[in-house]
C-alpha cells in the first residue's frame, strides 16, 4: 500500500528541484485536495521550483527538468477517478529538458497521509 497523491503534493527533481502539484480530481477527494490521476504527472515544469533545478545546458545555462509520465507501478491497481488510476506516492520518472542533461523524478510528498491504495 502507498499513500495517495493529491494536490499539494511536492514533486522532486534529480537535480533538487522541488514543484507541488497544483490540482487534482476534485471527484475523489482527500482532506479537501482532488487525487491526481496517473498521467496529470507529466509535462510539469521544474522552471519555477523552489529550491530551483539545477540542470544545466552548455554554457552553463539553466535547463530545469520536465516530468515524463510515471513508470509503469506508479499508479493505483485498485482505485482510480474518472476512470483513471490514481497516481501514488511511489510513483516516479524521467524528466526531460532542453539542452540540459536528462534525470529522473519522484513524489517527495503525497500531499496527505489517510489514503492509501495499491
Amino acid at each position: 500500500m502507498s499513500m495517495v497523491v493529491v494536490a499539494g503534493a511536492v514533486l522532486e527533481c534529480s537535480h533538487g528541484g522541488r514543484i507541488t502539484v497544483g490540482s487534482g480530481d476534485a471527484r475523489l477527494t482527500v482532506d479537501g485536495r482532488g487525487a491526481v490521476p496517473a498521467g496529470a504527472e507529466a509535462g510539469l515544469s521544474f522552471a519555477s521550483a523552489s529550491p530551483p533545478c539545477t540542470n544545466t545546458a552548455p554554457g552553463p545555462k539553466p535547463a530545469p527538468c520536465t516530468t515524463g509520465a510515471a513508470l509503469p507501478g506508479g499508479a493505483a491497481k485498485n482505485l482510480a477517478v474518472g476512470g483513471r488510476p490514481v497516481l501514488l506516492a511511489t510513483a516516479n520518472g524521467l524528466t526531460t529538458s532542453k539542452g540540459g542533461q536528462p534525470g529522473t523524478w519522484k513524489v517527495a510528498d503525497a500531499g496527505q497521509t489517510t489514503l492509501e491504495a495499491s
